[in-house]
């Protein structure tokens, strides 16, 4: 039996929603109820005030990270242990007809566990500014069980958890790096 492709890409347009907006919806629900992302991050200033070291509370971070995990995991057992809806007229492999007639239901397996991890960026926002961004992003995968084939789909969620412009002294001299070997690249053309 080959399964039909519009059935394969109708099922995997479905999990793939049903599963980003579980993932997203997990990690909101966590953060909303943290008290922990005020204390995740510290600021360590010198004499002087400004910042001279960023560190993050690793204890606090396992702990959000767990949060996360497990109610995203349960989550995702829950909504996709009742499978998914797909119209009968998707079997006839033409993708007119891909919505139309009655709902047959398609089995979903969740196999493999969520993982959780911290992604930290620094961004330039000017001379003498720096962006740094924290992000949590949560990875999963979910297997459509068809009769031949259970093709994987794989979920991101990333949400930003925190994001702080860091000033610094203005320099008394600036060059964009971009443009550097332009500016000494002195040998006319």
């Amino acid at each position: 039996m080959v399964v039909n492709p519009v059935i394969v890409q109708t099922s995997e347009a479905k999990v793939k929603s049903i599963t980003q907006h579980t993932l997203a919806t997990s990690v909101l629900n966590v953060v909303q109820t943290s008290n922990s992302l005020d204390d995740l991050i510290h600021y360590n200033y010198d004499t002087s005030g400004k910042i001279a070291l960023i560190s993050v509370n690793s204890y606090d971070a396992n702990i959000l990270a767990r949060q996360i995990s497990s109610v995203a995991q349960t989550q995702l057992d829950s909504v996709t242990s009742t499978g998914i809806e797909v119209h009968l007229g998707a079997f006839t492999g033409i993708a007119l007809f891909a919505s139309s007639g009655p709902l047959v239901r398609v089995n979903l397996n969740p196999i493999g566990t969520v993982v959780v991890k911290f992604k930290s960026e620094f961004i330039s926002a000017g001379i003498n500014q720096t962006l740094h961004k924290i992000f949590i992003d949560v990875q999963t995968s979910v297997y459509v069980v068809l009769p031949t084939s259970n093709p994987k789909i794989d979920a991101t969620s990333e949400v930003l958890v925190t994001e702080t412009v860091i000033v610094g002294e203005i320099p008394s001299t600036y060059l964009q790096s971009s443009y550097l070997d332009e500016m000494l690249n002195l040998v006319p053309t």
